[in-house]
């Protein structure tokens, strides 16, 4: 499991960032959750099963890589693809609700960090776990 500590902090804070905000119903961010519950699942045993397939192997073969950096790339689409969808929804609820000029250039402004944040993520996650040599 610590070779997992990566995926366990990335999914906390999409987890954050869901359970947190306000504009997000309780019942939707209870299907945010076990989507994202289901998907964690999901990646945690195929790897562990791709892992283990070639656990002994020496030298690692060209299929492991392969197979562990489309699974890693499939699981990639599905944790921040729907990421992007509701950070859109945010961004665009808090936008609309500013009541400033000022505010609605602040939360335009923000999103530069949120953009990089997110592809700095979504690289490091792609990075750790598929990275093929």
């Amino acid at each position: 499991m610590q070779q997992y500590t990566g995926f366990f902090v990335t999914l906390a804070i999409i987890f954050m960032i869901v359970l947190f905000n306000k504009y997000l119903y309780w019942w939707v961010k209870g299907i945010i959750v076990g989507y994202y519950l289901v998907v964690a699942y999901r990646f945690i045993t195929v790897k562990n099963t791709i892992d283990k397939e070639y656990e002994d192997v020496l030298p690692v073969p060209e299929a492991y890589w392969d197979q562990n950096s489309g699974w890693v790339s499939t699981i990639t689409g599905y944790l921040f693809w729907p990421l992007v969808g509701i950070l859109v929804f945010i961004y665009i609820k808090w936008f609309l609700r500013a009541r400033t000029k000022l505010a609605k250039i602040l939360v335009l402004v923000s999103i530069i960090p949120a953009i990089t944040l997110f592809v700095f993520f979504s690289f490091m996650f792609s990075f750790s776990y598929g990275y093929r040599p």
